[in-house]
């Protein structure tokens, strides 16, 4: 991965002297030499530097019957995606409510992939502490219109109970 990036690097340097020759260049009769020239300066640069690097690169190719490719089912591949979404998503309707001034405990997503692949918001639960109690209907009106979902608010403690609008 670093020989990749040193070529890349190489042209990115190349292409800078080559804008900045580019510029210097007078207009008449050396502009044509001129730019042949940086012309051969840049495929000379390019050239050395893939072939410097091509000869670091480990270009070994490892049997076929040695690499073994782990086997993901469908449905775990599934999961794993409404899990990270789920996860994300969270982080996120906590970041709009923290930005709202309003100090979430707790967000708790549950999403439904649909058959053509569609991930949807099935349940949205926030808790919130006792202060916020008054900001219930602010709370609801925030996640629907970020997810589409309008979210179930409960006061935390002993007995979570749900906020009366």
């Amino acid at each position: 991965m670093s020989a990749v990036q040193s070529v890349g690097m190489t042209i990115c340097y190349t292409c800078i002297a080559v804008a900045i020759l580019s510029v210097m260049i007078p207009q008449k009769r050396t502009r044509r030499i001129m730019s042949f020239v940086i012309g051969l300066f840049f495929l000379s640069a390019l050239v050395t530097a893939v072939s410097t690097q091509l000869g670091q690169m480990n270009l070994g190719v490892s049997d076929v019957a040695e690499s073994t490719l782990p086997t993901y089912s469908e449905q775990s591949f599934d999961q794993a995606v409404a899990q990270q979404t789920a996860e994300r998503l969270t982080a996120a309707v906590h970041e709009l409510l923290l930005n709202e001034g309003i100090d979430a405990q707790d967000v708790q997503l549950t999403l439904k992939i649909s058959d053509e692949g569609r991930i949807s918001v099935q349940r949205a639960v926030i808790y919130i502490n006792e202060k916020d109690s008054t900001k219930a209907v602010q709370i609801k009106n925030i996640v629907y219109r970020n997810i589409a979902k309008e979210p179930e608010v409960y006061v935390k403690g002993k007995d979570a109970q749900p906020v009366a609008e």
